[in-house]
């Protein structure tokens, strides 16, 4: 690394290769806004920044097709005086331009001209990037240590800027102005709306309301609204900001989160750390949908909380879950709500439940259950979350919110609770804390119930080795409500139970009729109970196909514990006919899901990606598809992965000056984009073209390579002008 500037005369670059080639493509033309603007805001920051770092680089700026009425870029353009990169200019006359397909209406191929770039880069390593983009400082001082490797590429976030930075401001002035006036941010998990200084906005109908609570880090996009639930997925770090000092109370509050896990498979589930700053404050299990209660007892010195969510375990087959398409493979579970809420400084009286209510909950497996006198001591199952002791069936007497507390010891492995279905047939959405104590651990479980809704406390296997055997002791339990209001009456129960059973023994006896060759009815319609049961939602979705609807609704009337036949009742023949089709596209499914592309940082990628200058010659830079240059650069970010280069996300960010509305992509000016190629016959690479191409390489496991050995025309003799035949230096 050299020392900066004030220490002598900037090298001379003729005789070695710099250690970084920065290359851009322009025009001088009103192509994207006053192009000559942002490409002299570029060098004025980018040198300076440079000079002060020690970063040797060189900036190679491809001029495709330009206007011959017009002085050049490269005559117009204001050079440093005395300059420390090396400055480079090659133009790609209109004659080359004008073989390729839709010359006469895409006047600059972004990816091509890129390429000629790369292609005549000398640096260690080529740093591909636009003209309307501000390196943060600490960007370039991370570069000037010269920390880079082969075998990465390394991508960063972008911060879109308000369009009028001052230009030929002192670089602190540039940077100070684009961290104060921003727009939106594009990371690995979407775009998002920030305020003018960088922090997350809340949307209307969102999960926060921005003033107490606002958005931090690793949140995925608003969805829902509009009558539909809002929601955000979280990934696997996420945060939010409380801001204490707008809800004054007497006592700590708690921060209350409705969450839920991955809804697409009811067997997921996912365990989170939470923490309030730097310490943990609360562990939780979801599973459903359930409420997260945080205590927030120690502010920061300005009064906020920095709460952050940690996922530390998740189901195996989580990430299969996701629709084919879904490129963000860090959706661990939804988030509906989040309040801060005034905590009492007592508790509400809480009933001893009688010890004898605790039960084997796998009859005939390896547990083994004695009584003592300090509790119920337990030897699990070997089998991972095999369920060890349950208590009920209980009754909820009305509706609402229902606390217990469950005290135990763990003397080997690991035991977590869980609130299950009456019919036992799915986790119920629950609040679960765990609290150390000196010498126990207890469950604090909330839950909301419906009146006569019946459910179980269930202790059940969770070993940090997988398959083992845990040892605990069952000291006691505690609920807001008395037991003798909670005790179900079993025979209810058998009522509801045999009252499905004869809804679908007629059914099948009815079927049997027209099909005698069917020996055994009774059995059929024992098998077909059975099947609907173990199925959970697809059973019920049999139901619904196959039941007449007054007959439904009467099961869903007298079955709480078959209440998920309400959704199926929402599903009309048209609609179980019209997915019918989607069968012959199985093995297509099938394809995609098993060979689901990396969730790769490729929103924005084309305005930073940074890779060792061998790697970009092996995979021949860009493919040079003759089109609107769309989603090319993600296309390269899954052809440099197939071959085996990492991707690394830097956290320093850069600036990215605003485009006019429709002449680059924005969210506002997305649709006048598309609709401008679309008018001028303009093909683009689609994300899903992308996304299975991505799924092929996977298969492959090799990169797909596009261009041909003379990629970057490189057959070509372009012109390059020297900097001090090209250009004039500034006064």
């Amino acid at each position: 690394m050299r020392e900066p500037t004030d220490m002598g005369q900037p090298p001379t670059h003729a005789s070695r290769e710099p250690y970084l080639s920065v290359v851009v493509t322009t025009r001088n033309d009103d192509h994207g806004g006053d192009p000559l603007k942002r490409l002299q805001a570029f060098v004025n920051a980018f040198d300076e920044q440079a000079r002060r770092t020690g970063l040797d680089a060189e900036v190679i700026v491809v001029e495709w097709n330009p206007p011959p009425e017009r002085p050049t870029v490269g005559a117009m353009l204001r050079l440093p005086d005395p300059s420390w990169c090396t400055y480079r200019f090659v133009e790609v006359p209109p004659e080359l331009h004008a073989g390729l397909r839709h010359a006469d209406v895409l006047p600059l191929f972004q990816m091509i001209a890129k390429n000629v770039g790369i292609r005549r880069a000398s640096g260690r390593f080529i740093l591909a990037t636009n003209i309307d983009i501000i390196f943060s400082m600490e960007l370039v001082e991370y570069l000037g240590s010269q920390p880079l490797q082969p075998g990465y590429l390394y991508r960063v976030d972008r911060h879109d800027i308000q369009a009028d930075l001052p230009v030929d401001a002192p670089v602190e002035t540039q940077l100070a102005w684009a961290a104060s006036h921003q727009l939106r941010v594009h990371t690995r998990n979407g775009s998002y709306p920030v305020d003018a200084n960088g922090r997350h906005l809340g949307l209307a109908e969102d999960i926060v309301d921005g003033r107490t609570i606002r958005l931090g880090d690793g949140w995925h996009v608003r969805e829902g609204g509009g009558g539909v639930p809002s929601y955000r997925w979280a990934s696997d770090r996420v945060a939010l900001i409380v801001d204490r000092t707008i809800v004054p109370t007497v006592y700590p509050p708690l921060l209350a989160l409705e969450v839920e896990a991955n809804p697409y498979d009811p067997r997921a589930w996912v365990r989170v750390e939470i923490l309030d700053g730097d310490r943990t404050v609360s562990r939780a299990h979801i599973v459903g949908r359930m409420r997260l209660e945080v205590p927030l007892d120690h502010p920061g010195p300005d009064g906020r909380h920095v709460i952050e969510l940690r996922v530390t375990e998740t189901y195996a087959n989580a990430r299969q879950q996701l629709p084919i398409f879904e490129r963000r493979d860090t959706m661990q579970y939804r988030v509906y709500s989040s309040e801060v809420r005034p905590s009492s400084l007592e508790q509400p009286g809480m009933f001893e439940y009688p010890a004898s209510g605790w039960v084997n909950a796998h009859p005939g497996s390896a547990l083994t259950i004695e009584a003592t006198a300090e509790g119920l001591r337990v030897a699990s199952d070997p089998r991972k979350w095999a369920y060890c002791v349950e208590y009920g069936p209980l009754r909820a007497p009305a509706s609402g919110s229902y606390r217990f507390e469950i005290a135990c010891s763990v003397l080997d492995g690991r035991v977590k609770p869980g609130v299950l279905s009456g019919g036992r047939h799915f986790w119920m959405p629950a609040s679960i804390e765990m609290h150390h104590h000196p010498r126990s651990l207890r469950f604090d479980i909330r839950v909301e119930l419906r009146r006569h809704e019946l459910f179980w406390l269930m202790l059940f296997n969770d070993h940090p080795d997988g398959d083992g055997v845990s040892r605990f002791v069952v000291h006691g339990l505690t609920g807001s409500a008395a037991p003798a209001s909670l005790f179900a009456e079993r025979r209810s129960r058998t009522r509801t139970t045999r009252f499905v059973e004869r809804c679908v023994f007629a059914y099948v006896n009815a079927l049997s009729r027209m099909r005698r060759w069917w020996p055994d009815r009774a059995a059929l319609a024992r098998r077909t109970r059975e099947r609907l049961i173990a199925c959970g939602d697809q059973g019920a979705r049999f139901i619904s196909a196959v039941l007449g609807e007054r007959m439904r609704r009467r099961i869903v009337r007298a079955a709480p514990e078959y209440r998920s036949l309400e959704r199926a009742l929402r599903v009309s023949d048209e609609q179980l006919r019209a997915v019918s089709p989607l069968r012959d596209l199985a093995p297509l499914h099938r394809f995609l899901h098993e060979r689901r592309p990396t969730n790769l940082h490729v929103n924005g990628c084309g305005d930073f990606q940074l890779m060792a200058r061998e790697h970009w010659h092996e995979l021949r830079g860009y493919p040079e598809f003759e089109t609107f240059s769309m989603n090319i650069d993600g296309l390269f970010s899954y052809i440099a992965e197939a071959a085996g280069v990492k991707e690394q996300a830097l956290t320093m960010p850069i600036y990215h000056i605003e485009h006019e509305v429709g002449s680059g992509w924005s969210p506002e000016g997305e649709a006048l984009l598309r609709r401008r190629i679309a008018e001028r016959g303009i093909t683009w690479l689609d994300a899903t073209t992308v996304y299975v191409w991505a799924a092929y390489m996977r298969w492959l496991q090799r990169p797909m390579i596009f261009n041909g050995p003379d990629w970057g025309m490189g057959d070509a003799r372009l012109p390059e002008p020297t900097a001090r035949d090209s250009c004039r230096a500034s006064a």
